[in-house]
């Protein structure tokens, strides 16, 4: 019996854990044709439902062929780049967001997946400028809000940015479940820089 209750709350301190990641990292857009990646219940993969993974270099090299052979579309660029990025492949994804994104100008999640793909590249501030204009082209792009908190916080510094952001995804969605999260990691980015003028709202 107790080996039951044990087992059940290590399972439990595990998924929280878990959910507290998920939670706490940038979110990619997604291209429209696709869900978007939100954090997703323990267990689970994080990738898109029919999202297939890729396991070997040999299904990137096809992929790649398929990209050489049809340059200027977006679908099969945004399809290599977020296999590369899902990989952790991020800086090779760059180039193949930026030709979708230049083909198709308009498309908020292809641009806040570039932004995604900056930060986990050490570029905090053309990642900010990315989730910016992703919030130009949609000014309720939830993704792009949550990240902008988290690179605000994680890549900046800027707890008073972070706040900004926080205090958009609130006034647009404010059910979203990664609020107390966000909230309580701005909170603790307060405290840790002691500025007293930079505050939660």
């Amino acid at each position: 019996m107790i080996c039951l209750i044990l087992g059940g709350l290590i399972g439990y301190i595990i998924g929280i854990q878990t959910t507290w990641k998920q939670m706490t990292e940038p979110v990619q857009g997604r291209n429209s044709r696709q869900e978007s990646r939100l954090p997703q219940p323990p267990g689970q993969t994080g990738l898109p439902g029919g999202h297939p993974t890729i396991t070997t270099q040999a299904d990137f090299e096809n992929l790649k062929k398929a990209v050489e052979s049809a340059p200027n579309n977006p679908v099969l660029l945004t399809e290599l780049a977020n296999k590369l990025y899902d990989a952790s492949r991020h800086e090779e994804a760059i180039p193949y967001y930026r030709r979708a994104l230049a083909l198709e100008p308009n498309n908020a999640d292809i641009s806040t997946d570039l932004g995604t793909a900056l930060f986990y590249t050490g570029k905090p501030d053309e990642a900010i400028a990315q989730f910016n204009r992703s919030l130009q082209l949609d000014p309720h792009h939830i993704q792009s809000l949550h990240n902008l908190v988290i690179v605000n916080l994680q890549g900046k510094k800027d707890v008073q940015g972070a706040s900004e952001a926080l205090k958009r995804l609130i006034s647009i969605d404010p059910s979203n479940p990664s609020i107390s999260t966000l909230q309580t990691m701005i909170a603790q980015g307060s405290k840790s820089n002691a500025n007293p003028r930079q505050s939660l709202f």
